[in-house]
Formats: structure tokens, sequence, C-alpha cells
């Protein structure tokens, strides 16, 4: 484990040469859960019900699974192309009218798909002693961008339309593929787009095929959960007082700011917790405010549950991602892609069934029975992955 002392071990292993890699991924963090606050906005602006836009939830993520298909191969390439790709879909977005918009978010969420994995893993492998803690600190970056991205509709100025912030953002996309090119660390990109670097085939032992289908089984559902509860909680809280529309945005970055806060105390629970633990401990916890959700009546109790729902789901993901990077390290997972891709879809298909099973607008709590059921078998896959020896790595996050 690196020096605890070291600057760089303060920051999870910031360095300069990584700082496009962490600004790009707070940007990520926005554009990840940008439907939810804008899915409101979207529904006036269009004449649509909120229930009616779901597909948009499906482009997002379909995309953003065949992007990450593609992204464990040439990372460099994969980054720079997924900030272009987002760049490009937002500033489409903030133009395009229904049914155009899903191409649009259809760009940004292929961007995602390229640009999420490649980080992820470029970070896991370029500190492997201390693998657990980078990928907390990088999330953690990831969660501060879900966070903001409520507040940017909550705070801007009275009469700024949503087409300005969808603007802004696509101008910092921009910034970041420049940060990206033009530091050390771009030097593999540049390589990428030269045509170097081509990946070797690798194989996936057959001891890890398991293992790796449950990973990407959890990493599915993971996904899933977090992106139905991020992506209409704003609605939700919403249909309880329509005339508090920013309340309701504050309940949704309440969701973000708890995911954020857990998964930066994570680490120090860590020291006293084992992982398995920590695991079993987040599952109860997002379980218990997932029915919180189903059962809420109002937006103080709606409030409450979505804070114990990001609280329970924090430390989820990177220790999972955490383990993949470990399980792989051999072929620098580039056998992966498709672990990620699985994730995803899970993006699209949770959402878009919390919608269908609701069956309406004004019914979106009974839908939020499809994350609590998606809980409950991701606990069932991680006591399978448990039993294959699948949690047993050193305790670095």
């Amino acid at each position: 484990m690196a020096d605890s002392t070291s600057p760089a071990a303060e920051l999870g292993g910031v360095t300069p040469a990584r700082v496009p890699l962490y600004a790009g991924f707070l940007l990520t963090g926005v554009a990840t859960v940008l439907l939810g606050p804008l899915l409101p906005e979207l529904s006036r602006e269009w004449s649509l019900p909120v229930d009616e836009l779901a597909p948009l939830f499906v482009a997002q993520f379909l995309a953003s699974a065949l992007g990450s298909l593609l992204s464990s191969y040439r990372q460099g390439l994969s980054l720079v192309l997924g900030y272009l790709l987002i760049g490009f879909g937002l500033l489409s977005l903030a133009i395009a009218a229904w049914p155009l918009a899903v191409a649009a978010v259809a760009a940004t969420g292929l961007g995602l798909g390229l640009a999420i994995p490649a980080t992820n893993l470029r970070v896991a492998h370029s500190q492997p002693a201390r693998r657990g803690a980078a990928l907390s600190s990088l999330n953690l970056v990831w969660g501060a961008g879900a966070v903001a991205c409520p507040l940017l509709f909550a705070v801007r100025p009275r009469g700024t339309s949503s087409d300005a912030v969808l603007v802004i953002l696509a101008v910092a996309a921009g910034l970041v593929l420049v940060l990206l090119l033009r530091t050390p660390g771009g030097a593999e990109a540049r390589a990428d787009l030269a045509g170097a670097s081509a990946p070797s085939r690798s194989s996936t032992p057959a001891g890890q095929a398991v293992a790796l289908v449950a990973i990407a089984a959890i990493l599915f559902l993971y996904v899933g959960i977090e992106n139905a509860v991020g992506g209409w909680l704003v609605s939700l809280a919403d249909q309880f007082q329509p005339a508090r529309t920013a309340a309701s945005l504050w309940i949704g970055s309440g969701f973000w700011a708890a995911l954020l806060a857990s998964r930066a105390i994570a680490p120090l629970l860590l020291r006293r917790i084992s992982e398995p633990a920590l695991y079993a401990t987040g599952i109860a916890l997002a379980g218990a405010g997932l029915f919180g959700l189903l059962a809420g009546r109002s937006q103080a109790q709606v409030a409450v549950a979505a804070v114990a729902v990001g609280a329970g789901l924090a430390p989820l993901f990177p220790l999972t991602v955490s383990f993949l990077a470990e399980l792989t390290a051999a072929t620098r997972s580039r056998s992966t892609g498709w672990v990620f891709a699985l994730a995803g879809t899970g993006g699209a298909a949770l959402p878009w069934l919390t919608a269908r099973i609701a069956g309406g607008a004004d019914r979106l709590a009974a839908g939020f029975v499809a994350p609590m059921a998606g809980l409950a078998l991701l606990a069932l896959l991680f006591g399978l992955l448990r039993r294959l020896g699948g949690t047993t790595q050193p305790q670095t996050v």
C-alpha cells in the first residue's frame, strides 16, 4: 500500500497527469443523472406526460452499453471519442425537440459508455497496490457531479432555460477533451488516434468465467437500481406537491449527496469492518430506503428514504469494480467490455421497468417495486460471489 502520508495517497492517487481523468469523471456524474432533473421540464415543454419520456432512459443506457462494450480495448481512444460524443450529444439536446431528442440522448449515452469504464480501468491499473482507494476517490468525484446536477437547475438565475445549462455542460466536455490531449496522460490517446497500441487478443480463463458473470449481473442490477432511483426521484417527489418543484430538485440532490458522503467514509469504515459486512450493511440500508420510497406519502418521507438509498448503494460499485480489475489484472481488463456493457443495459432496463410497473405519472411510487426486487437479486448474487471466493481481495479501499 502506498505511503498514506504522501500527497497522492491523500487524494487517492490524483497526480497532475490524472487531473483530466478526474475532471472528466465529474462531468460524467452530471451527464449520467441529467435526465432526472430535466424530465419535468421536458414534459412541460413538449406537453407530454413524464412517463412517456421513458424512451430517453432506454436510448441513453443502451447506447452506453454499446460504448462500454468497446471501451476496454483502446482506452485512450475511448476517452477521446467519449468526451467528443458527450459534448455533441448535450449540444444537440439543447436544440432538439421530441422525438429527435432521443438521438441526442443516445449520443451522450454512447460517450458515457466509452469514457466511464475506460477511466475506471485506467485509474485501477495505474495503482495496483491501492486499487480500491483510487477507485473510491474517483467515484467520489463522479458522485460530486451527480449531486451538482440537480443543483445546476435549482440555483440557475431566474429565466435561464435548461438549454443554457446543456450548452455549458457541452463546453465543459470540450475543455476536458482538450486537457486529455494536451497533458502527459494524453499520450496514449494520441497514439491510439494514430493507430498504434493495438490490443493483443486475450482469453478469459475458465476459472474466472463464473465470477465474471456474477460480477456482470451485480453491476447490471446496481446501475439499474441507481438510475431508476436517480432518474425518477425528482418526478416522484414532484407528484406530492407539484408547486414545489425546487424542493423536488433538492430531494434529487439529497440522494446523490448521501451517495457521495457514504462513499467518502467507506475507507474509514473498512478499517473496522470487512468488505462483505459493508456490502451487507449497504444492501440492508438501501432496501429500507427503497421501501420508504414505495410507501412514502409526503415529500419529507421521500427525502429521508432517498438519503437511505443513496447511503446504502454508495460502497457497492467501487468495491465490485475493484475486484473486477483484480480478477483480470493479467489481461489489463481487455476481456471485460461486455461486463460494463451489461451494466449499461441495467441502466436502461430498470428505469423503463419502473415506469411500466407504475402505469402512470401519478403512480410512480408503485414502480419502485422494480429496483427493490433488483436489490434482492443483487444480494443473492453477492452471496454467490462470496462462495466463489470473489470478495477475498485485500482491503485497500
